[in-house]
Parts: C-alpha cells; structure tokens; sequence
C-alpha cells in the first residue's frame, strides 16, 4: 500500500502542536508537534492472525547518519547496561541486548528487569540479579553499587530499596514462564532458549551475538523458525 493509499483509507495523520504553558521557546529535544495514533477500525482482540513487525525501540536512525549519539530514549528497562557507562557503546548491539528483553517480555508476559518506575538503578541490580555480577570496570563505576551490594559482590541484608536481598538467576526466571501449571518449555527448549538469550545479554556489546548469529541459533532453528513457517510466515532471508 502506497503512502496516497494508507492515506486515502485511514485520512492523513492528525497533527497537535507542542507549546510550553508559560510561552516560552521550546528546548532543542523537544518536536514541534505530536501525531495522534491512527486508529484501524478494530480493537486488538478482534484482530486475526495478526503480522505484527518491531520498527524501532523508540527511536531510530540510518547507521549512515554522522552525528554522534549519546543516550538512548528506549525505556530503561531495555536498555543495555553500558549506555550507562560507555557513551560510545550505542551501536547495533545495543539493539540486540533490547531485542532479548522484547524476545523474552513476548514469551513470559512480563519484562525480564520489571522494576518500580523503572528506576535505572533498581534496572542494573535486577540485571546483577538474572545475568550476574557486572565487568570490574563499570562495577567500580557503578556509583548506587553500596545501596544494594556489599563489596564483595553479596547483597545487603540492611537494603532499604524495595527487592528481595536475593538473585534469580535467568535459569530460574525462564523456569517460572509457565502459563498457569504448566512449564513454557521442555527441558531441552529452555536450555537452548538460554543460550540464546545469554549469547544476547553479553555485558560488552563487542561481546554480544550479531543478529546474523541470533537468527542461526539452535533455538532460532529448532523452535523459533519451524514455528514462524507452520503460520507461513516469510522469514527474511534463507537459514535453513
């Protein structure tokens, strides 16, 4: 469908100006307008075999594009760690670490590093908490590490933020997945799905899986892509 078509069918997008209350000029980062969110006709539960494709995660740019970027505006809860304490680690493995907490967020119905008000730093312990203890580098870094760590690595027992002085290991969090009684996967899926996300979670983005990588992992081709071809769904490119 061309952009005259969409147009044409769901009207052109509706527009509203952002202005400040007390008239003054708006800051550098903010847009000079809004646009509403078009509406299709149908509520999502009244959708049917749905094709549903990630565009961004709440911002995108060319890779050709020159300028510099400092900080990321996806939610904190799916930021990478180190655009915490890099300011050159934005790149594609940034998008890879976002796309395993999306990946595990559709399959357990919940984020992986769920915080209250996605506080950054309640964010990094419950990373600390599923994947382990961060790089000595960016743990030295880590300026909040006393309110919840003691130096040695060991949670604090006198903590005043709101969690339990305990981790929960990634292998632990993907055994309790399970929609109502029942395990979200066998054991051979869950050990597989694991790795995966594992190879996605590196700490270093130099580190971390390629997407090429992802979409040939064992879990990819044992699970992810038979399933997408049983809904013939066109996968992007040859993987077999």
């Amino acid at each position: 469908m061309s952009v005259e078509e969409l147009y044409r069918k769901y009207n052109p997008p509706t527009r509203t100006e952002i202005c400040r209350l007390d008239g003054a000029p708006l800051g550098p980062g903010v847009p000079s307008h809004s646009v509403v969110p078009v509406w299709l006709g149908s509520f999502c539960e009244e959708v049917s075999d749905p094709r549903i494709t990630i565009s961004d995660f709440g911002e995108a740019w060319l890779n050709t594009d020159p300028s510099p970027r400092e900080e990321l505006h996806t939610p904190p809860i799916y930021l990478p760690p180190g655009t915490t304490f890099v300011k050159d680690s934005i790149s594609f493995p940034a998008d890879i670490w976002t796309l395993a907490c999306t990946i595990h967020e559709i399959m357990g119905e919940r984020p992986l590093f769920e915080c209250f008000l996605g506080d950054r730093n309640d964010v990094i312990s419950e990373m600390i908490s599923t994947l382990g203890l961060l790089p000595e580098d960016w743990w030295k870094m880590w300026e909040a590490r006393g309110e919840y760590f003691l130096e040695d690595g060991t949670w604090r027992t006198d903590m005043k933020r709101r969690r339990a002085p305990r981790s929960m290991p990634l292998s632990e969090r993907i055994q309790r997945m399970g929609r109502q009684d029942e395990p979200e996967f066998s054991a051979d899926e869950a050990e597989s799905y694991e790795r995966m996300l594992r190879a996605m979670f590196q700490y270093y983005p130099n580190k971390r899986a390629t997407a090429k990588e992802v979409a040939k992992s064992d879990w990819m081709m044992r699970w992810g892509i038979p399933a997408l071809r049983a809904y013939d769904i066109q996968t992007p490119c040859d993987l077999s």
